[in-house]
């Protein structure tokens, strides 16, 4: 089974990588383990296609699924390769730290520990769960743990249907932690050794802290889908920084529901009064529902600057975006909270042979899954604490 945490560089992991999504399938090669970009693809999907979560039939239409993943895997130049690394979306999974006053040496009696930690926390059991599980850091006899899990049957789903497409998953991510492995220290919008990232999707945004490489903070975040504007829609985003100009409503005006007329619906010119008046009660609860979404959004990205502030004893200035949602989406939502944006992804990361234009916060978990020189690298059933 693979695993569901980034692998490190002597175990390195294909070059090339597909992320399955409900806006689409997205698919990436490259020609080392730098990981940089050398050609993307990208293939749409029906609606409700793919709706992730912790039961089964994440993937609703198996045949459109796994017809899209060979289209955009067709278009790289792999050659006789076959594996690939899958991502698969966030709600699909669950992303536990845990802390540990210590764990066998022997990597299944740890595993088993883990898996008893665990049961009280998820909400399916443990013994139909893949399971893997990292440490992240050991000091003064505490362990800090990442642990992610996926019920058997939501992974084979994905898997399915990268096995279908005529490939086989040689590893598995889940978004949020391959868009983690992308992070460079050393690159801007890192402030000093530590990024605060936000990665979203068409009915989620998670929200992650990372320092040198080591998860501080992985929190999950529902929303409804309706009140988001992905950015597969839009034009490629800039890689500079973003300062918000307008209010946070523009960003749901794109989902406002239009006023029909009667002309509209029936091809003749009638009074209108009593269909526009039907279709008021559903643009009210449209608009409450984006707005209840956004507080909610604001909330979660709140939190993780408090968390931020407590762990580094600095407040963060900078937010790195990835997933579905621009740097401009992001700033338009986060107006008057003094934090900028930028997108994760830069033109840097992508070799000058990428010549499909697609939005950078969509590649941020390719770009990841690709680098096999990433800080969050422990295998699961590596001997606990380990460094490579």
């Amino acid at each position: 089974m693979p695993s569901l945490i980034p692998k490190s560089s002597y175990e390195a992991r294909p070059r090339i990588a597909v992320e399955i999504r409900p806006e689409g399938v997205f698919a990436a090669r490259a020609n080392d383990a730098s990981g940089f970009m050398a050609q993307v693809a990208r293939a749409e999907l029906p609606r409700q296609a793919v709706q992730p979560g912790l039961r089964q039939q994440n993937i609703t239409d198996p045949q459109r699924v796994a017809a899209a993943v060979r289209q955009v895997l067709g278009q790289l130049q792999q050659g006789k390769l076959r594996d690939v690394t899958l991502i698969v979306p966030d709600a699909a999974v669950r992303v536990i730290l845990l802390d540990f006053d210590s764990l066998p040496s022997d990597t299944d009696d740890a595993l088993a520990v883990v898996r008893f930690r665990l049961a009280k926390l998820l909400p399916f059991p443990t013994d139909a769960a893949q399971i893997s599980y990292q440490v992240m850091t050991e000091r003064a006899r505490q362990l800090q743990v990442l642990t992610v899990a996926i019920p058997y049957a939501v992974l084979a789903e994905y898997e399915a249907a990268v096995r279908d497409a005529g490939f086989e998953p040689g590893a598995v991510l889940p978004s949020t932690l391959a868009v983690a492995s992308a992070v460079n220290d050393a690159a801007p919008g890192a402030s000093g050794t530590a990024a605060l990232v936000i990665n979203t999707s068409a009915d989620t945004m998670t929200t992650a802290i990372l320092r040198r490489g080591e998860l501080l903070l992985h929190r999950m975040l529902e929303t409804a889908p309706a009140a988001l504007a992905p950015a597969a829609q839009l034009p490629a985003a800039s890689s500079i920084a973003v300062v918000p100009t307008m209010p946070v409503d523009g960003m749901y005006a794109a989902v406002e529901p239009r006023e029909y007329g009667a002309d509209d619906l029936a091809g003749s010119d009638v009074d209108e009064g009593p269909v526009v008046e039907s279709f008021v009660p559903a643009r009210e609860l449209a608009e409450a529902e984006a707005t209840a979404t956004a507080l909610e959004m604001q909330r979660a990205v709140a939190v993780a600057a408090a968390y931020y502030e407590d762990s580094l004893a600095a407040p963060p200035e900078l937010v790195l975006t990835s997933g579905s949602m621009s740097a401009l989406q992001v700033a338009v939502l986060l107006e008057g909270s003094g934090l900028q944006t930028r997108e994760l992804m830069q033109a840097g990361d992508l070799l000058g042979t990428v010549t499909t234009p697609m939005p950078y916060g969509l590649l941020a978990g390719l770009r990841g899954a690709l680098r096999n020189d990433a800080r969050i690298v422990t295998r699961p059933g590596a001997r606990v604490g380990a460094r490579p």
